[in-house]
């Protein structure tokens, strides 16, 4: 079998799965916003990728009836994702550049420690979690899904370890030898030079914690608190569900994700390909 130029047998094999996975992650986004454009007839049509005719309806009355909580219900999410990425990024830093570069005792019993944590999932410790949150008085607050990320995170962790084992210690012993201590050398040596790091882990808790639902559904029971995701989920009804408003929504939800991917999309690719290449 003859093949174009510059490609081999394997990676053919490796674009067309690549293309593959591409379709299975394109091909719902691109039916939600197709139902997001179609008429109230044509809404549940299998047969209708394209709508015909094509209809914003659904963004303007999803609008109007969203627009006295959109604000708040966006502010809250905006608080819980920005305050909580940076407690992330701040702590996980700290402590994986501290695992790469210090040597303290059972280092290695600390760093797989973490990783074991790392194998448990979430639900088993939701209960334990939830007892102690309400003992505290947090339930209602954004407090659980924001303040825990303020003492790290066993991926995040992970990552930064990973990222700093490649960092180059040249620069950090000049750093030494101009007398400049560790946190300084971490602050004005590491950091900027880090930055491909801090900003694809930024983005992917980001993202993570922008579209969360199973947390805010659990912690913030009063309306008052509610994110965006929760505020969709409203619209669903026992009987009836005003789908092209539901989809609309979540169109509109994609749109600041798929705007600040663009705009880091260097940054993210680089932290991304450095970072889990070392062991």
């Amino acid at each position: 079998m003859r093949l174009p130029t510059g490609l081999t047998l394997s990676s053919t094999f490796y674009y067309g799965l690549l293309t593959l996975l591409a379709l299975a992650y394109l091909v719902p986004v691109a039916w939600v916003v197709s139902t997001s454009l179609r008429t109230n007839a044509n809404l549940l049509r299998a047969d209708q990728w394209i709508p015909d005719p094509i209809t914003f309806e659904h963004y303007t009355s999803g609008l109007q009836e969203a627009l006295p909580d959109l604000a708040r219900y966006t502010f809250n999410t905006l608080r819980i994702a920005g305050l909580s990425t940076l407690g992330l990024l701040l702590s996980c830093s700290l402590a994986g550049y501290a695992l790469a570069r210090w040597r303290f005792p059972l280092r290695r019993l600390w760093f797989y420690g973490l990783l074991a944590t790392m194998m448990v999932p979430g639900h088993v410790t939701l209960i334990p979690t939830y007892v102690l949150f309400r003992k505290l008085g947090w339930l209602n607050t954004p407090n659980p899904l924001i303040i825990p990320f303020f003492f790290g995170s066993p991926f995040a962790t992970f990552f930064f370890r990973q990222f700093f084992l490649s960092f180059p210690r040249e620069l950090e012993d000049a750093a030494t030898l101009d007398g400049a201590g560790a946190l300084r050398t971490f602050r004005s040596i590491v950091v900027p030079v880090s930055k491909p790091a801090f900003v694809a882990l930024g983005v992917l808790h980001f993202t993570g914690m922008w579209n969360g639902f199973f947390l805010p559904i659990i912690y913030l029971q009063r309306k008052e608190q509610w994110v965006l995701t929760q505020a969709i989920r409203s619209l669903l009804g026992r009987y009836d569900s005003p789908w092209g408003e539901i989809m609309a929504g979540v169109v509109l939800m994609t749109v600041p994700i798929v705007i600040l991917y663009l705009l880091v999309q260097r940054y993210f690719v680089q932290g991304i390909t450095f970072g889990g290449i070392h062991g």
